[in-house]
């Protein structure tokens, strides 16, 4: 097959899982040559997206974090992958993902400068443990993609520390690590204060909970989070986006006739969308945003009618939900937490055969196959 011509053997690669490829590699050096190519990394990146639909789902279960990849439209789970690298017995955050690479990130609320951020290809096993900050890693990391770069690679870290001082002041001190420069850049007090006001009186362990900040979204060049915070007794939630472009933070309110309270961020069909609970109803009500950044283009697709003891997780697809849902059994505090699938036009669930230890802990995250190397040598300024 060796002899066989560049362009044939090219579309006969693209058409085959990312794992076979790297094993590929070893058989002779111009398959490996080819696989290697930046031109063939890119293309085979664009096939992925176009024919993309994978999830990772993330979720403690026995105090251990484990993660298995969905395959759609079957539904079927993968094994738990090997997440070894992060340490024996580690728990982790599921920070986000983008065009193949994960970021993951572990909080040690006791020694948090024992905390580490990590960048990880499911697809070829390969691994890289970020450099340090100067400031500690906290509970508020986002993971994102700069796309204008015109660089597959050209992934961004963010690393928000909240300082609280005396008379209820604050500051933020936020960093930036660039994939591309392999270091991390200081970017000053810009996160947004209506959050940092309303967490001032919280203890450092319980700065931005995943139930209070709630899960991040990638969308182009931004990193969403649907934070839900509590106002004069009222529930506010607001979208707080971070530009990996011009690093910088902005806020957007919902819109008034959306449900007020807790909010889950996704994406559906490729738009940015919640998943938002109406506790006057107890049903829980989906809305995604036809224009990025204008809140009046929110839009209502449909209700999912009354369901006990259960919270959303993310899409299957446009017309199945995951919630998890805790069995009562009598103990209400000890009875399991599975993973159901809600299909919306039967309105059935479906068991997934996933139980967790914890709501808050439980992530669904798109993803696609890539080649992209976390090796340090592939990522230089060029």
């Amino acid at each position: 097959m060796t002899s066989f011509p560049i362009d044939v053997l090219m579309e006969i690669f693209l058409c085959v899982s990312a794992k076979p490829l790297v094993r590929f590699r070893c058989v002779c050096k111009s398959w490996n040559s080819l696989i290697t190519n930046p031109f063939f990394i890119k293309a085979y990146l664009e096939r992925s997206i176009k024919l993309h639909r994978f999830d990772l789902l993330k979720y403690d279960f026995n105090n251990l974090s484990r993660v298995q990849i969905r395959y759609s439209p079957k539904n079927e789970l993968s094994s738990n992958l090997d997440n070894s690298f992060v340490g024996d017995g580690e728990k982790f955050k599921l920070v986000g993902a983008c065009n193949g690479i994960v970021c993951l990130s572990t909080f040690d609320c006791k020694n948090p400068h024992h905390s580490k951020i990590f960048l990880w290809n499911p697809s070829t096993g390969e691994n890289r443990a970020l450099p340090q900050p100067s400031l500690r890693v906290s509970n508020l990391v986002g993971f994102g993609f700069d796309s204008s770069s015109g660089h597959p690679d050209d992934f961004k870290v963010v690393n928000v520390n909240i300082r609280f001082e005396e008379y209820s002041n604050y500051t933020s001190q936020v960093e930036v690590y660039g994939f591309r420069r392999n270091c991390w850049k200081q970017v000053g007090n810009i996160f947004p204060p209506v959050l940092t006001q309303h967490l001032r009186h919280q203890s450092f362990c319980s700065i931005f909970p995943s139930s209070h900040l709630g899960h991040q979204v990638i969308f182009e060049n931004f990193i969403c989070w649907c934070p839900v915070f509590c106002v004069d007794n009222e529930i506010v939630t607001l979208l707080i986006i971070f530009d990996v472009v011009q690093d910088v933070f902005r806020q957007l309110p919902f819109p008034a006739i959306m449900p007020p309270a807790e909010k889950h961020i996704n994406l559906l069909d490729g738009c940015l969308s919640v998943i938002a609970h109406n506790s006057s109803t107890n049903h829980y009500e989906v809305w995604f945003m036809k224009e990025f950044g204008v809140c009046e283009s929110w839009t209502k697709l449909y209700t999912i009618g009354s369901i006990e003891n259960c919270w959303p997780v993310g899409f299957a697809n446009s017309g199945e939900v995951f919630f998890l849902r805790r069995l009562c059994n009598g103990l209400r505090y000890h009875s399991p937490i599975q993973c159901v699938l809600y299909n919306v036009g039967s309105e059935d669930y479906k068991e997934f055969g996933v139980e967790v230890d914890s709501l808050y802990s439980t992530q669904l995250v798109p993803y696609i196959e890539s080649l992209i190397s976390l090796s340090s040598t592939n990522n230089a300024e060029h």
